[in-house]
């Protein structure tokens, strides 16, 4: 009788201490949430056109970019304006330098926030090359909200994708000013046939692996061919007609 009393002891207790390992696991697991503040979060209190409210892309940038928020080191986001997407990114990113281009000036403000700036045109290759020359390349992202127009997209998408590190991304925002029915205006620079627009070039190089482009190099057009992984064309269903691009490097050049 004492030899089974002490067995079921022994069983209970077992069970006792099983049952607070799984407990233990479980607050474990809550005290490690990120409570951190969400990229939907970050996008609303910078008031940035990506949101749900504008052209809505940020849905595509918190299921390819949330998962890597600790990994990313380089960032660097053409077009600064407001200057609320660099923020955005700042603060999403705790471990990135963020970098952004305009034809404006905005280094004394972004200099405060921890931004790095340059004066460039972006479809000057001179002026991106005196950009890589002083802050170098080996990025993470590269993302595209500049001017828009097709020259703009296409030089920098084939001078820069160079300087991505091999798996990052290249993003164009605001594929849909390819589209003049919905944006008519000239200085997006949309010839009379479409013959010369972005979106036509992304479309024919996911026929064909062919990049076509009459504002490249055909070295550009070369290196493009052979060092893209992956490209994904998106649209979302808003008032703005939003498209986007975003093409992934190949891991290994």
């Amino acid at each position: 009788m004492n030899k089974l009393k002490y067995t079921f002891g022994i069983i209970v207790c077992a069970i006792i201490a099983s049952c607070s390992v799984v407990k233990d696991g479980s607050n474990t697991k809550n005290t490690n949430k990120d409570e951190r503040p969400s990229l939907d979060e970050l996008c609303a209190k910078y008031s940035s056109d990506k949101c749900h409210q504008g052209h809505n892309f940020i849905h595509f940038y918190d299921r390819l970019l949330s998962p890597q928020r600790d990994s990313v080191k380089r960032f660097f986001e053409i077009g600064i304006l407001n200057g609320a997407s660099h923020l955005m990114w700042r603060d999403f990113f705790p471990q990135a330098e963020i970098f952004g281009i305009d034809l404006k000036d905005y280094s004394i403000q972004a200099e405060k926030d921890g931004i790095n700036t340059f004066v460039a045109d972006q479809s000057n290759r001179a002026d991106l090359q005196r950009f890589i020359n002083k802050y170098g390349g080996n990025f993470d992202v590269i993302l595209d909200d500049g001017g828009h127009a097709m020259d703009h997209q296409q030089v920098s998408f084939g001078f820069l994708f160079q300087f991505l590190k091999p798996g990052g991304y290249y993003i164009i925002e605001d594929v849909h000013t390819s589209l003049p029915t919905y944006y008519p205006d000239p200085d997006f620079k949309v010839n009379e046939t479409g013959s010369n627009t972005t979106l036509l070039m992304i479309e024919w190089y996911i026929r064909s692996s062919k990049m076509v482009s009459e504002y490249l190099t055909k070295e550009e057009m070369a290196y493009l061919e052979k060092n893209i992984e992956s490209v994904e064309l998106t649209y979302r269903t808003t008032r703005l007609h939003s498209t986007m691009c975003i093409i992934q490097k190949k891991f290994e050049e």
